[in-house]
């Protein structure tokens, strides 16, 4: 990666030209990056077997969002100090990432407290996969609730997992989060969508994990595919969150077929630039209708951003793990209205 190796060497020395003032050294955060960039760029070989081309392409990208992100202001709506959490939290899952691409040697699994970065060997071509972890610092109990979460795009495993809202879900619940990179496949299409029920397997057969409280949810486009891939796990899944996303109309029969009595939820924003509002109601509508159990949260002044999603993101979440639908907080499906055919292309806002 020779773009890498030149970005150093720029970083290290301010820029080539005639002998002038020494160049400032670059900020703790940033010289991490480079630093990491020079081992991803002389391990690439390798790591292009362990990850495949594209991801491991993809995943040196990440590395120059990360390196530009240092420098970028807090987005709007965006507290600085949280803006500066959740970019050191991207920092250190992906610098982990590289720690174990790197040493050719991923990662015990394991029970400790805080934000984990795994490789996950796949059993479809035996690459490994990224999967971002959080374990609550409670977590002490022989049976611990599990969600898998599904992230949106474009977006990656650490950029959502190191916000702050799924943290705060999980502390609130003892719920250990794994989010899966899905090879940065659009609406986890295969084989991502086996490297979940792959990683699922994994988390159960070496934690604690209490499969009568073991969770699938998804953001934006993870928010489409829970209602994709989910069905295939039936009542493997204790309970469905979608967030900021909806059902497809090709994955009515699925749904219906694996979840007559699986509880749903779907929460929006009442100001969604990206997803309409309407999709989620219609969602809600829609399975209702069809005698699912269902409940719907509309969060009035949210928007796409899941921070603004609050309140009605952690009510869904204790329903969720309460088993407690609510049909009376669904619309009443409108006669005449559809399911959409796809999702909207829109972009989701990296964190």
């Amino acid at each position: 990666m020779l773009r890498s190796a030149a970005l150093v060497v720029a970083l290290s020395l301010g820029g080539a030209g005639a002998p002038a003032a020494p160049a400032a050294e670059p900020a703790a955060p940033a010289r991490t990056v480079a630093e990491a960039m020079q081992r991803f760029a002389d391990a690439k070989p390798r790591i292009e077997t362990e990850l495949g081309a594209e991801e491991a392409a993809a995943f040196g990208r990440r590395l120059f969002d990360d390196l530009e992100r240092q420098a970028e202001p807090a987005p709007e709506g965006y507290a600085a100090a949280d803006w500066s959490e959740t970019v050191a939290n991207v920092l250190k899952l992906d610098m982990e990432a590289v720690d174990q691409l790197a040493a050719g040697t991923p990662a015990p699994l394991r029970l400790a407290p805080g934000l984990h970065e795994l490789l996950v060997p796949s059993r479809v071509d035996r690459t490994w996969q990224l999967v971002a972890l959080y374990v609550p610092p409670a977590v002490h109990a022989t049976r611990v609730p599990l969600a898998i979460v599904l992230h949106g795009n474009p977006q990656t495993e650490s950029e959502l997992l190191a916000q702050s809202s799924l943290r705060r879900l999980a502390d609130r619940t003892g719920t250990i989060v794994a989010v899966p990179y899905g090879r940065g496949l659009y609406d986890y299409a295969e084989p991502a969508a086996t490297d979940v029920y792959d990683l699922l397997a994994l988390l159960q057969s070496q934690l604690p994990i209490d499969r009568g409280r073991t969770y699938l949810a998804g953001y934006s486009m993870g928010g489409f595919s829970v209602f994709k891939i989910g069905p295939r796990g039936g009542s493997r899944w204790s309970g469905v969150l979608c967030i900021s996303g909806a059902i497809l109309n090709s994955g009515v029969r699925a749904v219906t077929i694996a979840w007559r009595t699986t509880p749903l939820y779907v929460v929006t924003g009442a100001h969604d630039e990206s997803i309409p509002t309407k999709y989620g109601e219609q969602t809600a509508g829609f399975l209702a209708g069809l005698g699912l159990p269902v409940s719907f949260y509309e969060e009035p002044r949210g928007s796409h951003t899941l921070r603004t999603l609050w309140p009605s993101l952690e009510r869904a979440w204790d329903d969720m793990h309460a088993a407690l639908t609510r049909p009376e907080t669904v619309p009443i499906a409108r006669s005449g209205f559809a399911l959409p055919a796809g999702a909207p292309t829109a972009a989701v806002l990296h964190p």
